[in-house]
């Protein structure tokens, strides 16, 4: 009871004191006259009143402690009314589950899961939904839950948050909860969401560059969500915008295999590509005998040839003979160019 209703209940009691009346409805000549006297008659029942608020403040009291008591404890919620909402989940090793469950097996649940009432009479998952398989698996009817309020947004918003601050949340599985935070949000910056989720601008662009990783990485990730970290990710990024992806993803396959760490991934996505060589034409060189002597040498590498005599008129004079060969060489292929040209014109 507040101040002011104290102070009403004993301006009541005042009242109702003063106006006593004796028998046959005649004033009581008796009663006080005067307000101080008024107030000595009205002692006592002043006191009785002060007892009472006194008695309502400590049921009061109690009261709220047992509520917060109860919030605190939660509330036993049978198992088949809990739904899950795809997206909240955050992955789990089958190892780690495993564990959870075993330690449920043994020993009572501490951190009660976080649900939602649904208008059907039914809750949705918000926190927990690794336990509530746990408890499914070990028979159990009911786990111990606690109610948030609040709307669709803040109740995906609220799982989200709830993984983020957890240590063993994947860069990647806090990369899917960006992207639906992104997509929800028309024109929020990163900045915006750095600011909201309350990790730095760096390392959200660092995690949003799973955005840039080929295809096939991707598949690999979701395979294994802890297989890259945000910096690894960032680093490979950049790779395949320079347009190396098969080297990005030749390393992320050895890195799959146990054959690399991320480190080493990153070196060998990043490695300059070895060069090969080009190889050199071996050059082909013939004698042509007139006897026993050389009548001439001929060297010849890829289209390039030469010949060599031993006299300059001999030169001469066959130079003039290649040269009508050649002539006539040319004759033919332009004739068979001009044919396919014509055969070409008519198939169009």
């Amino acid at each position: 009871m507040s101040l002011r209703d104290k102070l009403n209940a004993k301006n009541a009691a005042i009242a109702a004191a003063s106006d006593a009346k004796g028998p046959g409805g005649r004033p009581n000549d008796g009663a006080p006259k005067t307000a101080p006297g008024q107030l000595l008659a009205a002692m006592p029942l002043l006191a009785a009143k002060d007892k009472q608020v006194s008695e309502l403040e400590a049921q009061n009291a109690e009261l709220r402690t047992r509520l917060e008591k109860a919030a605190r404890a939660g509330a036993e919620i049978p198992l088949k009314l809990l739904i899950e909402v795809p997206g909240r989940r955050r992955k789990l090793s089958k190892e780690a589950y495993v564990a959870l469950r075993e330690n449920l097996r043994h020993n009572k649940l501490i951190h009660p899961v976080v649900v939602r009432q649904l208008e059907a009479g039914t809750f949705e998952i918000i926190s927990g939904h690794h336990r509530v398989d746990a408890y499914r698996e070990l028979g159990r009817e009911q786990i111990r839950a606690v109610l948030m309020d609040g709307s669709d947004e803040e109740a995906t918003d609220g799982a989200f948050n709830v993984n983020l601050i957890q240590s063993g949340l994947t860069d990647y599985e806090k990369y899917l909860g960006f992207r639906i935070r992104l997509e929800r949000t028309a024109g929020m910056t990163q900045a915006e969401l750095a600011e909201q989720t309350g990790i730095s601008k760096a390392l959200v662009s660092y995690i949003l560059s799973f955005d840039q990783l080929p295809p096939d990485v991707l598949s690999m990730v979701e395979e294994q969500p802890d297989l890259l970290g945000a910096t690894a990710v960032a680093a490979l990024a950049g790779f395949t915008k320079a347009g190396r992806s098969e080297q990005v993803i030749n390393a992320v396959k050895k890195l799959v295999a146990g054959e690399i760490d991320q480190g080493q991934a990153v070196k060998l996505a990043g490695a300059e590509p070895a060069k090969t060589k080009k190889e050199s034409a071996t050059p082909i060189s013939e004698k042509i005998k007139a006897g026993k002597a050389t009548y001439c040498e001929i060297r010849r590498a890829k289209n390039v040839f030469r010949l060599e005599f031993k006299s300059e008129d001999e030169a001469r004079r066959i130079h003039a003979a290649i040269k009508r060969l050649l002539e006539e060489e040319a004759k033919v292929a332009s004739a068979e160019t001009e044919k396919q040209t014509l055969e070409n014109q008519r198939v169009k």
